[in-house]
């Protein structure tokens, strides 16, 4: 056989492999849900699965659950780091925000970021959505960005605010701690905030990645008295020691993409910050500091000390929300990947889900973290996200 002709060959054998490939993902790309033998009751008298089944057709349905990676980002890894991409070499600005500061009790800084901004939407009773970033996030990120975009148009209109905690997006340090994934005290207070500002309107929180942890918490510690109508926890760590041990296991991804990628955000956050952060009464190690490697050491060295832990395993340990989740008493959506490179799908305490009625895991095959790209302008998760909001509204009283 002439060289051409093995060239040819290959290269129709390759096809081959990529359409078998494609067939496959498209195969795997049904969405699951996990959820209680019988689901909650809904202020007007709907089961929470009902409802999720007859209006969620992101989540519910074999032709339309599904979710099918960009054939241009196939993998978890691709799915996960396009979007850090596509910020760094030209952040995206997709939504108009108006910047509200509050004082926390301690004389901390929370930012919350509305939009449509408030001169444009005057006070009424439209439902409101709350986002919280990922870690070092904010309003800014292109995944709390195309979400916001969703819910603002139509046909939602939703009202829409980001939460960004101490330090992050902007938000400046009065006081000598920076937040951590278990700060629900700070959440908390947005919340009351947001909901005295406008007492008639529905609220809905979403958390990411970090976010989700502590929402999720926060979500579980109320329990019955949770001023929000419903939450939802998109690519969760559930066990924040386990989620950074998988970070810690030495490949390629994590010693040269993930742990450094998520370093420089933590390390910008607290060089930007240091000099109020050491007017307090925790002294830092600024030698070990300086030659930090890992999310664990970080949080050892400056998390743990900064909020009294005694390391970061008792750090993890107190803060992870998946020993809250039994007491949540309000409708819960969960989004994860099953390749999930950050939160690993063997960490999702699937047990929870199916005993508390108020809890659904959709589960997916792919999605990576946060990526959820089907293709190069938006994520899948902005659409079940927008329908179970919706959803909400419509089956919760004032």
């Amino acid at each position: 056989m002439s060289p051409n002709s093995l060239i040819a060959a290959a290269g129709v054998a390759a096809a081959g492999a990529l359409v078998v490939l494609r067939k496959r993902t498209i195969d795997d790309s049904e969405v699951c849900l996990l959820h209680a033998p019988q689901t909650a009751t809904m202020d007007d008298g709907a089961k929470l699965l009902d409802v999720v089944n007859a209006e969620c057709p992101s989540l519910a349905g074999p032709a339309t659950a599904r979710f099918v990676p960009s054939m241009a980002l196939p993998t978890a890894d691709l799915q996960t780091c396009f979007s850090a991409v596509r910020e760094r070499f030209g952040r995206l600005r997709l939504v108009e925000y108006e910047r509200e500061l509050i004082t926390t009790k301690d004389g901390g800084t929370i930012g919350l970021d509305w939009s449509p901004p408030l001169a444009q939407m005057p006070a009424d009773e439209r439902p409101i959505v709350l986002l919280s970033p990922g870690l070092s996030g904010g309003s800014q990120e292109t995944y709390v960005q195309t979400t916001v975009k969703r819910l603002t148009s139509e046909p939602y209109n939703f009202r829409t605010v980001v939460v960004n905690f101490r330090g992050c997006a902007g938000v400046q340090v009065t006081t000598p701690i920076l937040y951590n994934g278990g700060l629900t005290s700070d959440y908390g207070y947005a919340v009351d905030h947001i909901h005295r500002r406008y007492p008639s309107s529905k609220l809905v929180g979403i958390g990411y990645s970090l976010g989700a942890n502590l929402v999720t918490k926060y979500v579980g510690e109320q329990g019955e008295r949770c001023p929000l109508d419903a939450a939802i926890s998109v690519c969760n760590p559930y066990d924040l020691a386990a989620s950074s041990d998988a970070l810690e296991v030495p490949t390629f991804r994590n010693r040269r993409i993930y742990t450094p990628a998520m370093l420089l955000g933590l390390m910008k956050l607290y060089r930007r910050h240091r000099k109020i952060i050491e007017t307090g009464p925790v002294e830092l190690d600024v030698e070990a500091i300086n030659s930090i490697s890992s999310i664990r050491q970080f949080d050892d060295l400056i998390t743990a000390r900064l909020f009294g832990y005694k390391d970061s395993t008792d750090y993890y340990r107190q803060n992870s929300c998946a020993q809250f989740m039994a007491g949540i008493s309000i409708p819960f959506l969960a989004i994860s990947a099953m390749d999930d490179p950050v939160c690993p799908e063997d960490i999702i305490p699937r047990e929870v889900f199916r005993a508390n009625p108020h809890l659904i895991l959709a589960l997916t095959q792919y999605g990576g973290h946060l990526g959820y790209h089907e293709n190069l302008s938006s994520s899948w998760f902005e659409r079940p996200i927008a329908e179970f909001c919706a959803a909400i509204f419509r089956h919760t009283s004032a």
